[in-house]
Parts: C-alpha cells; structure tokens; sequence
C-alpha cells in the first residue's frame, strides 16, 4: 500500500491528476475490501486533496469529514493535520479566505514550523494566501519569514519553491517582481506546476494592480494555459478573469475548431447538444471528471468562457457539425 501511496503523491506533484485519482481510487478499493482501515483513509485523505485542487469541493468535504469522523476519535494526529490541509484548499477553491485561514491556523500557529508537524511546511504557500486575501498581511510575512529561518528552501525543491512564493506573495510593492521572477526561475519549479502556476497567478494580480498591464498579461496567460491543462478550475477561472481585467478579450484569443483534439472535437459537440459529464463520458468510456477536465481546455480554444456558449459555438460555424 505504501507503494501506491507515494505513487499517488507522485502524480499529484507532478501534476498527473487523472493517474493521480486512478491510483488513488484503486488503492482506496483495495484497503477498505481487506478491512486496512488506516491506510484507507489515507487513500481517502489523497483523494480529497485531488478534489480540492480541481475545485470539485462537495467530493473533497465529504472525503476530509470521514478521515476527521475516523481519525478524531482515534487521536491519530497526522491524518487530522491532513484534513485540515484539505480544509484550507477547498475554502481556497471557493475563494472563502477566512475559512482557509481558520484551517490553516488549525495546523500551526503563524511563523511557527513544530518538527512535529508534517503538514506545517506542506501548507506554507496555502497558509499564505490564505492570510494575506484574508487580511492577515503581518501574520503571512512572519509565516514567510519564519520558513526561512527554519531552513525550509533546503529540505526539497518543493518548499524552496514555496518559499520563495510565500516571500514574493507578502513582499513590499517595490520588492515584489524580483522575488517572483527569483522563484519560478528556480531549477525545480517546473516539477511542480501547480505551485507554480499559482504563484505565476499572484504575480500577474500584482503586476495588474500595479498597472504594469503587458507584463501581467505574459504571466496570466502562462498560468492560464498550466492551470486549464491541469483541471485546477478554481485557479485557472481567476487566471481568465484577471486576463480579461487586463483588457484581452478571451474569445480573440482561442485557436478555434482546428485547435482542438479528435477527443475534444467529439466532446465539444455531444456537451453542446445538452448532454452531462456523466451522459458524454458514457458515449465515449471516459470518467465524468475527465470530460470536465477537456473542457476546459476547449473553453479558452474556442474563444469562449462557459459551458452555454458552446451551443452558440456551434451554430456560429466555429464547431463544425459532426461530419460521421
């Protein structure tokens, strides 16, 4: 079971979602069949985690609400801990900042990282975010601060990634570009494109806010491409919106019908005929979370931003009809 957990965690890192939650739901079939119920809601923890990133938040409260009815009674901290780290992400992907925070606080108290405490220096870019849009600018620094002293940028690529955007995301405006540009640049970013894109995400915020339009916009379309690529719906619909505050219009900017895959084209036109996720993945043996993840990669190819526009899509010419 150890084998397929820390292949799940691979896939997740590295932004394989879908591998991701086939592992994951092979393992949590496996364990709860032969009555391993740790290692289950281990799986079922994982699993949780992968909803929240997509922004599919009913699966990931009922997964973290059953490790938490499990693990609380049975004091077995760590799992807990993980829950609550599937709390902050899931308020995160319904942009609640106040909830991510009080999760996030539940974990460790600001500026403090306890040896004791696995998902302390897991969360750090989360706890972040959730403090500095939940106002809690002073504790975020002190957080980023205090990853610093702890060591944290040596123990992994991953939390020197972190790091680093925990720094540029609580940096004064003067600092704040070369802190950003400090911490995609460095040599493992690329292996983690979440983290990555998210904190391409907040330097293109930044760069709007400071009128530095061109600049945001190079950055926003970056995380937007990443984003829609990994299904992390939340992150890349605040990546579009913020795109369009920079005034590009979306729907100039998709490569139309010819951009798209055989497998995108199929899906295009059974989604603007009305049918579900559910009904299109029966046609075409595909998950329903699957054929929500290509669609959203169609939206911005097509030059549109929702599901009902595809039907107009469609009638416009820039889906041509089902020639089988």
């Amino acid at each position: 079971m150890t084998l397929l957990q820390l292949l799940m965690l691979d896939h997740m890192g590295a932004g394989r979602w879908d591998e991701a939650e086939q592992t994951g739901r092979r393992g949590l079939e496996l364990t709860t069949r032969h009555g391993y119920a740790l290692f289950a809601h281990q799986f079922r923890a994982f699993l949780a985690m992968l909803a929240a990133y997509r922004g599919d938040t009913d699966s990931a409260d009922g997964h973290r609400r059953a490790v938490e009815a499990w693990a609380g009674p049975r004091r077995i901290g760590y799992l807990t801990q993980y829950a609550n780290a599937v709390g902050v992400m899931t308020a995160l992907a319904r942009s609640d900042h106040a909830t991510a925070y009080r999760f996030a606080t539940a974990i460790t108290a600001p500026g403090e990282f306890a040896p004791h405490s696995q998902q302390a220096p897991r969360t750090l870019l989360d706890f972040v975010e959730a403090a500095v849009r939940s106002g809690h600018l002073g504790e975020a620094r002190r957080h980023a601060q205090a990853a610093l002293a702890a060591g944290l940028p040596a123990l992994s690529p991953r939390l020197a990634l972190v790091t680093a955007g925990a720094q540029a995301m609580t940096a004064q405006e003067e600092d704040a570009s070369g802190l950003y540009e400090h911490a995609l640049a460095l040599p493992g970013a690329a292996l983690f494109p979440f983290e990555a894109a998210r904190i391409r995400l907040a330097h293109g915020e930044r760069l709007r806010r400071d009128h530095e339009t061109t600049a945001a916009r190079e950055q926003l379309e970056v995380a937007l491409r990443i984003l829609t690529d990994l299904g992390g719906h939340p992150w890349a619909e605040r990546a579009r919106a913020e795109l369009t505050a920079t005034g590009v219009g979306i729907g100039t900017r998709g490569g139309g019908w010819q951009s798209l895959t055989v497998q995108e084209r199929q899906i295009a036109q059974l989604a603007a005929t009305g049918l579900t996720n559910k009904e299109i993945g029966a046609k075409l043996f595909l998950s329903p979370r699957t054929v929500s993840s290509h669609l959203y990669r169609i939206f911005p190819k097509l030059g549109i931003t929702s599901r009902a526009a595809l039907r107009d899509a469609l009638d416009a010419g820039t889906v041509p009809p089902d020639e089988g």
